[in-house]
């Protein structure tokens, strides 16, 4: 039977930590041909709920293991930007990482041989990095589909309309955004998604995800009256046997069919 490993990398916040890890859990439940190795970066996280988390994980899902990686010194030239600095002062800790993981899948028939990366939304430019093991990447945005819609839109503002996003900053004004049923105050928005600092960065994250883009592009097309429907059928979807328990299996099929 063939075997295939995953290897997760969350952004060390721990509402996107735990998120993985609870992804982790669903699919090692839903097929006993798959483990998991999360890479642990402790930067931000808070260390005794970590501890507990981890912990309470390893003791009831022994294919899910944690790889906790060396504490590392941030370039003070990219203060105020975490995640950019995070990344790469990692990224040549992680190839080490995996470059085990694959010397160690190596060693006998029935280990699990590496099949894919399952990367944060953030830590999409890791990319670049691991491409070299010959696998694919999955990214796993954490938030709602509506936040991504909304930040589609905003990239269509920017690189169709040419309009500057950073000027909605602290403005009243509200976004007609297709994906959304009512006008979106910008206001009520995290304030980093129109800084100057941070929308490059979420731009690059978007791009990097054509499969969601293309996901999302199809939503912001259907008629608004839709939506409560596509509620409904979003949360049968759910329920055993429905679209979304059904594209899980297909996601593990195509992992375990690409494995290295």
């Amino acid at each position: 039977m063939k075997k295939g490993q995953l290897v997760f990398i969350p952004a060390p916040i721990i509402g996107h930590f735990v998120s993985a890890v609870e992804l982790a859990k669903l699919l090692v439940d839903r097929d006993e041909r798959l483990s998991i190795t999360v890479l642990v970066m402790e930067t931000s996280l808070s260390p005794n709920i970590a501890r507990s988390y981890i912990d309470s994980v390893i003791s009831a899902w022994s294919r899910i293991r944690f790889v906790h990686m060396p504490d590392v010194e941030l370039d003070p030239s990219l203060s105020g930007r975490f995640f950019i600095s995070l990344i790469e002062a990692q990224k040549s800790h992680v190839k080490e990482e995996v470059s085990k993981l694959v010397l160690e899948s190596e060693s006998g028939s029935d280990s699990p041989r590496l099949a894919g990366f399952v990367l944060d939304m953030f830590f999409a430019s890791i990319i670049d990095a691991v491409n070299e093991f010959g696998v694919p990447s999955y990214i796993f945005f954490t938030s709602a589909a509506s936040f991504l819609g909304l930040t589609f839109h905003i990239q269509a503002l920017h690189d169709e309309q040419k309009v500057d996003p950073t000027e909605f900053t602290n403005s009243d004004v509200e976004l007609v955004v297709p994906c959304l049923a009512s006008p979106f105050p910008v206001k009520l928005s995290p304030s980093s998604l129109f800084s100057k600092e941070w929308l490059p960065f979420f731009f690059r994250m978007i791009r990097r995800a054509e499969e969601i883009e293309k996901g999302i592009r199809g939503l912001m097309e259907i008629d608004r009256e839709k939506l409560k429907e596509i509620s409904e059928k979003s949360r049968k979807a759910l329920m055993k046997d429905g679209s979304s328990y059904t594209c899980s299996a297909r996601l593990i099929q195509d992992i375990i069919d690409n494995m290295a």
